[in-house]
C-alpha cells in the first residue's frame, strides 16, 4: 500500500510552550521578539490562558495551565535576514541579554540566535546561510 491510496496531508506542527505568567510571556513573545496574538482561550475569565502567536509563519501555542514539572521544550524558528532581526532586537533596548548571531556548527556562518523565553523554553531563529 502507498499512502496516496488514503488521500492524508501532513501540515507544519505547532509547538506548545510552557508558560507561568501572561504579563511576562506577553512582554517577551509580543513587546520584544514582535510576535502577535491570534487568539486567546480560557475555561473562565479567572483561568490561565492558553493562546497562539505568530510572528511570519511561525506559529507558537503558549501555555498558562503548565506548571514547573511541565517540560522545556527547544523551537528551531527558520528565518530570512537573521542579522537584521539581531539588530531589530538589539535596537528595543529591552531588558532581556544582548542577542547575537552564531555559528554553532563551526562552518564560518553566524546561522543561529539562540534566546532563552523567560520560562526556559528554548528559541532557535535559524538561517541556512549567512546574508547581507
Amino acid at each position: 500500500m502507498n499512502e496516496s491510496e488514503y488521500r492524508f496531508e501532513i501540515r507544519s506542527s505547532i509547538p506548545v510552550l510552557r508558560m507561568f505568567d501572561e504579563a511576562k510571556a506577553k512582554d517577551f513573545y509580543l513587546d520584544y521578539l514582535g510576535f502577535e496574538v491570534d487568539w486567546e482561550s480560557r475555561f473562565s475569565p479567572a483561568a490561565p490562558v492558553y493562546m497562539q502567536i505568530h510572528l511570519g509563519e511561525a506559529l507558537l501555542h503558549l501555555n498558562g495551565h503548565a506548571t514547573e514539572e511541565t517540560p522545556t521544550a527547544e523551537v528551531n524558528i527558520p528565518i530570512l535576514g537573521l542579522q537584521n532581526f539581531c539588530d531589530y532586537l538589539i535596537g528595543k533596548n529591552a531588558n532581556y541579554p544582548k542577542p547575537i548571531a552564531v555559528d554553532p556548527r563551526y562552518q564560518g556562518r553566524n546561522t543561529d540566535l539562540n534566546l532563552y523565553d523567560p520560562f526556559g523554553n528554548y528559541l532557535v531563529f535559524c538561517s541556512q546561510t549567512t546574508e547581507g
